[in-house]
């Protein structure tokens, strides 16, 4: 064990408070994207809704002229990016992607149920589930056109 002074070198103020006085302080500071098991999960978790949900009749017509391989990795680097991962988002806005599709609120929330039963197939947490949805959430507004 590292004696307290040299501990405190090493340590921010802020992270040494935290580590003393929090139990689990260290593992609420990781991220939710590691959290979420990385990027190689992010992906895999993204595949699934995609092909699982492209597959849907009520959907398809949604998916008439996407390029999946190209909407996967914008949604992966998306969802990275949000859930504070490494990644940068450099897609296009969800106001300008969505414009012109007809998607209801009722699509939006198919899309939502699909996308909680592939994380529960994935052996994501409530918590780390509650947390993605809450990031997602603010983007019905700019996905639902109808």
């Amino acid at each position: 064990m590292l004696p307290f002074a040299r501990l405190r070198r090493v340590l921010s103020p802020a992270c040494l408070v935290a580590a003393l006085l929090v139990p689990g302080a260290a593992s609420a500071a990781t991220t939710l994207h590691e959290r979420l098991g990385g990027q190689e999960a992010v992906v895999r978790i993204v595949d699934e809704l995609i092909e699982t949900y492209r597959d849907d009749p009520q959907a398809a017509h949604l998916f008439a002229k996407v390029n999946f391989k190209r909407l996967k990795q914008k949604l992966s680097e998306q969802i990275c990016a949000l859930a504070g991962g490494p990644c940068i988002f450099d897609g296009d806005d969800m106001k300008t992607t969505h414009a012109g599709l007809p998607i209801t609120e009722a699509d939006f929330y198919r899309l939502v149920e699909r996308l909680v039963a592939v994380l529960d197939r994935h052996g994501v947490a409530a918590r780390e589930k509650n947390e993605l949805l809450a990031l997602l959430a603010p983007m019905k507004r700019d996905v639902v056109t109808r």
